[in-house]
């Protein structure tokens, strides 16, 4: 893998004029407990969720029963867009991984502002950023993926390091086995990640870094 740069992935709101984000967002929020699925794949899409604080994921069950972690999400972003510009149902269930502070946009009142501040190009260069985004997370041997996976989630949640994850869900996001996750997390060691039950930590981001640069195993 030939990373010259920090991964990092573009929000609605770092897309748009401040004030347009300030208009997209000045709507009654709620708090939402970790553990919630705030979108459920195969529903229609009646709205879309501006998500002001905390992280989420995004999960899809093929039909085999195969379930995928495709993404993971933080402040700034737009939840369940996509089903409202298709008109078509839900692709995926978006759960709250931490308390998450969003505001509810229905579906008319979304099209009104995509149209008022002409922002099908910004949602346009957001759905490209996610489709590059996943792209590149099956690039690299295994401890270079995770290394890509675990400092987006730093870079998302503006700076938190320690993380509600799994192996099983670190496998299903970068397309690995358990086992090789294992490894990787392993060849990257306790100076990079730290492990506990049920969590993973980030000791050194610039540490991350330099495994996405180096060629390696």
């Amino acid at each position: 893998m030939n990373m010259d740069h920090h991964p990092s992935t573009r929000t609605l709101r770092n897309l748009v004029p401040k004030e347009v984000w300030a208009e997209v967002t000045r709507r009654p929020t709620g708090f939402r407990p970790p553990g919630l699925t705030l979108l459920e794949q195969g529903t229609a899409g009646t709205g879309a969720f501006a998500l002001i604080s905390g992280m989420v994921k995004v999960i899809r069950k093929d039909r085999d029963g195969r379930q995928r972690l495709l993404a993971f999400r933080g402040p700034g972003e737009i939840l369940g867009e996509m089903a409202l510009q298709h008109g078509g149902e839900r692709l995926a269930d978006v759960r709250t991984m931490s308390r998450c502070r969003v505001v509810w946009i229905p579906a008319g009142d979304f099209h009104r502002l995509v149209q008022q501040h002409d922002l099908a190009y910004s949602l346009a260069v957001l759905a490209s950023s996610r489709l590059r985004e996943q792209t590149e997370m099956y690039d690299g041997a295994t401890h270079q993926r995770l290394a890509m996976a675990l400092l987006r989630l730093v870079d998302i949640s503006e700076g938190v390091r320690s993380f509600s994850l799994t192996h099983q869900e670190l496998a299903q996001h970068i397309g690995a086995g358990r086992n090789s996750v294992s490894e990787g997390l392993r060849v990257l060691g306790p100076g990079k990640v730290r492990l506990g039950k049920g969590r993973i930590s980030v000791t050194s981001v610039e540490g991350l870094r330099k495994a996405l640069a180096d060629a390696g195993p």
